[in-house]
């Protein structure tokens, strides 16, 4: 029987390579945590809590500080009984709950000899449906000069890119109109082309602009008005020519629950770290299909400790078709990882082998620790 013999947590700080430009403004590093669950047999599992308070998600300290009680009371526990009392739990942050409930993954898959996905089907948290070996990615754009975006753009196109996300922002309508003109011009009909406003319009900036935009085919636009105005949501799904896809508005199944009831997006992006894991991303694609609409695994930029965990997620959800967000990993500095995952022609191979399937980069953790 495998049970918990101890469990710790290591807080990092991994710079961009270049500052980050979003409507929420500039990023410059990314700070989080990753946590290892070490069995009675010394068989290892880690995850990664990696909060995001631009998007009104909890900070490092307030996500980490239930962790030594937590990991007080597991002492022991065998890992099943460890996963139920987690979920059991509806205080815990969502970030926290995602890393935690990784790492317990990743050890019983190791345990088991299968991957994550695997592992929670033997828990009855879902009916696997299938798994599959490689999942398409969009390439992410921040806000950059027209000339800068385009070049990028035709970089992603040249490197086998089917799908591209453009950071737009508000305040300047005709200026983006002109951008996304030009990202279209330059990538031609084929590629598909989303925008991300991370709430960052107005209602009359989002109709000037999408009004306009029908033309330069956009698959969707994330989050084009705040996360709580899902009655402006509903509106504007209904009077502009771009289907409306929930972000910010998407934190954990409740709030799930609520923009499907608001009739408010066509797509909702689910981010296991903010959402609170991958039970819950399972839980909130099969709702959301339930209603007609369709779901996108995406990252928060973290390392590739909760990436792999999102990609596992998105390679085992057969209701996903459209490009996930997972290829940010280029956006840090480190990715924690010996071996990296590997990107081809648009694609993100799942690793192979137990658990996540990946092993973490000690010395790299170690370079990035958080004082």
């Amino acid at each position: 029987m495998q049970c918990i013999k101890h469990m710790r947590w290591f807080p990092y700080r991994i710079p961009f390579r270049t500052d980050f430009i979003t409507a929420h403004g500039i990023l410059t590093a990314r700070e989080g945590a990753i946590v290892e669950i070490v069995t009675n047999d010394d068989l290892t599992g880690i995850g990664e809590i990696a909060p995001m308070p631009e998007f009104a998600g909890d900070d490092l300290r307030t996500a980490l500080a239930p962790l030594p009680r937590l990991a007080s009371q597991l002492i022991g526990w065998e890992l099943f009984d460890a996963l139920d009392f987690l979920y059991a739990d509806a205080d815990l942050p969502a970030t926290m709950l995602c890393g935690v409930e990784s790492a317990l993954l990743d050890v019983m898959g190791k345990s088991m000899g299968c991957g994550v996905m695997d592992a929670m089907g033997h828990t009855g948290a879902i009916n696997r449906a299938r798994t599959v070996g490689r999942v398409p990615v969009n390439v992410v754009i921040g806000v950059l000069s027209i000339e800068n975006t385009v070049a990028r753009a035709r970089e992603a196109m040249h490197a086998g890119y089917s799908c591209i996300k453009l950071k737009v922002r508000g305040g300047h309508p005709d200026a983006e109109i002109e951008r996304i003109a030009a990202v279209r011009a330059a990538i031609g009909p084929d590629m598909h082309l989303r925008l991300d406003a991370n709430e960052g319009w107005t209602f009359a900036e989002a109709v000037a602009i999408l009004a306009q935009c029908a033309s330069y085919a956009i698959q969707y636009v994330e989050q084009p008005l705040p996360a709580a105005d899902l009655d402006g949501m509903h509106t504007l799904r209904y009077n502009v020519p771009v289907p409306i896809a929930a972000d910010e508005a998407i934190y954990d199944l409740e709030s799930a629950r609520r923009v499907l009831a608001h009739d408010a997006a066509a797509v909702l992006i689910i981010k296991p770290q903010l959402a609170g894991g991958l039970q819950v991303g399972r839980q909130i694609i099969s709702e959301a299909t339930q209603h007609g609409v369709q779901c996108v695994i995406t990252s928060t930029i973290e390392s590739g400790v909760g990436i792999a965990g999102a990609l596992h997620l998105a390679a085992a959800s057969s209701e996903v078709t459209l490009e996930c967000g997972l290829a940010t990993l280029h956006l840090l500095a480190d990715d924690l990882l010996i071996d990296d995952l590997i990107l081809d022609h648009g694609f993100l191979a799942v690793p192979e082998g137990p658990g996540l399937g990946i092993h973490l980069d000690r010395n790299a953790l170690a370079y990035y620790k958080r004082h």
